[in-house]
């Protein structure tokens, strides 16, 4: 069928103008075009349904259900913060079943301080020995193995005759033999106790602490010696409150002890110290009371209370207050204290490794063949080791020239000092002093000729060598 002409030119223009004028937006488009523009929309232009979504801030998508939650999650994550802390310390919680650790051992027998809960008992049954196997003291007269195995032990030594009608018919001495009788035989049974109360099970039955774990650290010089100026230092600290009289024992000399040990208690004048300050101590300068305290084991206890000394050995408390004489208005009658002297030694507990040879030992025997040295105590052992970290600072440090002559009283006072130590070790610790530092200086006198014998050797060699190299081949 044949197109009319006229239809045929208007096609034609059509698409002459559709190939000339693309670009001009005012022009109509065709319907290819249209087509064409349609598929290409999605991929080159946002829906204009976003456009205002996108050019809206932040903050008008946040909605108060999406603030709540972020208020869980936060919630949530400082409850777990809180609870993890706890966890750490469940997990690294210390096993109950360390014969070994000191530390342990001393809270154990902490336990036992309160006089309320736990009177004083015979040498075979006392606190450190129910310590050494792993009981705490649990209530009134009661131990128990917290940790291990749960078991309780109540502990009663003597009941009153009339309660328990066992009282004999002859009074008098055969009533002092039976009881003392029947309770030598409670205390050999709580002996046992002290191991078969434990459950079969339980490791503190096969394995208690070593003899030695109650021994005060004191081989040591240095650490001895900052630890005593710790001591020391926390009693000047309240001077005020220290009792003026006390009770050492005899042939000690408070006075001469404390001229010698100046130079390990105070700082050096020509430094600042803010422990001098804190403490008011005048330079050069020694707080007897204070020092006596120390060289027992005696210290200020940390806290509120002022007037307060303990003891981190034997855990026993001192009211200073109760020996120091109360002043009044009238200074002739002053109100006198409620004990006359305050005894640095008896205050302790008799198991005390201050003032207890056996404990500060720990029932260690000698090797064979070795000198038997007799037990000392802490406070013995301590003024030992003051008395040669003297000796020695002396001979490195040559005295200073003065004109007054205190050289001279140096040495008596060392002398002193020597004397004090020697007295309250007794005849035999000096003979086997005497006797050990006589074998020591024999060994030393030995190794010194042994060196001095091999380097004479050695340079003899030498010169037979330089001689025989220099010297001119004669031969021939």
């Amino acid at each position: 069928m044949p197109v009319a002409l006229s239809t045929t030119k208007r096609k034609f223009h059509k698409i002459l103008d559709s190939i000339t004028n693309t670009s001009d937006p005012s022009l109509p488009l065709t319907p290819r075009q249209k087509n064409a523009s349609t598929n290409t929309l999605p991929t080159t232009l946002e829906p204009p349904a976003k456009k205002p979504r996108i050019a809206r801030p932040k903050s008008a998508y946040t909605s108060s259900s999406m603030s709540s939650l972020g208020n869980h999650a936060s919630t949530v994550q400082t409850r777990v913060k809180q609870a993890q802390p706890m966890k750490t310390q469940e997990e690294t919680k210390a096993p109950n079943f360390t014969p070994w650790d000191r530390g342990q051992f001393l809270d154990r027998l902490k336990t036992f301080r309160h006089v309320d809960k736990w009177m004083s008992k015979p040498e075979p049954i006392n606190e450190v020995q129910w310590a050494k196997r792993g009981w705490r003291c649990v209530g009134k007269e009661r131990v128990g193995c917290v940790g291990g195995c749960g078991k309780e032990v109540v502990i009663k030594l003597e009941e009153d005759p009339e309660d328990t009608g066992n009282e004999p018919a002859d009074s008098g001495q055969e009533s002092d033999e039976w009881r003392k009788d029947a309770q030598e035989q409670l205390v050999e049974r709580y002996s046992e106790t002290i191991v078969s109360g434990h459950e079969e099970g339980c490791l503190w039955r096969s394995r208690g602490c070593d003899g030695t774990i109650y021994r005060l650290s004191l081989t040591h010089p240095q650490t001895a010696l900052n630890a005593l100026r710790q001591r020391y230092e926390s009693l000047a600290k309240m001077s005020s409150d220290l009792p003026s009289a006390l009770s050492v024992p005899k042939g000690m000399n408070i006075t001469a002890i404390s001229r010698q040990i100046t130079p390990f208690l105070l700082p050096d004048s020509s430094k600042p110290s803010v422990d001098r300050v804190e403490a008011e101590i005048p330079p050069n300068s020694i707080n007897e009371q204070a020092l006596a305290l120390s060289l027992f084991g005696w210290q200020a206890e940390g806290g509120h209370i002022t007037g307060l000394a303990t003891c981190e050995a034997c855990f026993r408390r001192l009211g200073l207050w109760l020996f120091k004489t109360k002043p009044t208005e009238d200074a002739a009658a002053d109100e006198e204290a409620s004990m006359s002297r305050l005894d640095v030694v008896s205050e302790h507990r008799d198991h005390c490794p201050w003032i207890n040879a056996a404990s500060q030992s720990g029932g260690s025997t000698p090797r064979k063949g070795a000198i038997a040295i007799p037990d000392l105590a802490g406070w013995e052992s301590l003024l030992r080791v003051v008395r040669n970290t003297q000796h020695i600072r002396a001979e490195t440090m040559p005295p200073p020239a003065t004109a007054s002559g205190h050289g001279d009283e140096d040495d008596d006072v060392a002398s002193e000092v020597v004397s004090i130590a020697t007295t309250a070790a007794g005849p035999e610790d000096r003979a086997a002093r005497d006797a050990k530092d006589k074998e020591r200086w024999a060994k030393l006198k030995k190794l010194k000729q042994a060196f001095h014998v091999k380097r004479s050797s050695k340079i003899g060699k030498g010169k037979d060598n330089n001689t025989s190299a220099s010297r001119p081949d004669t031969a021939g």
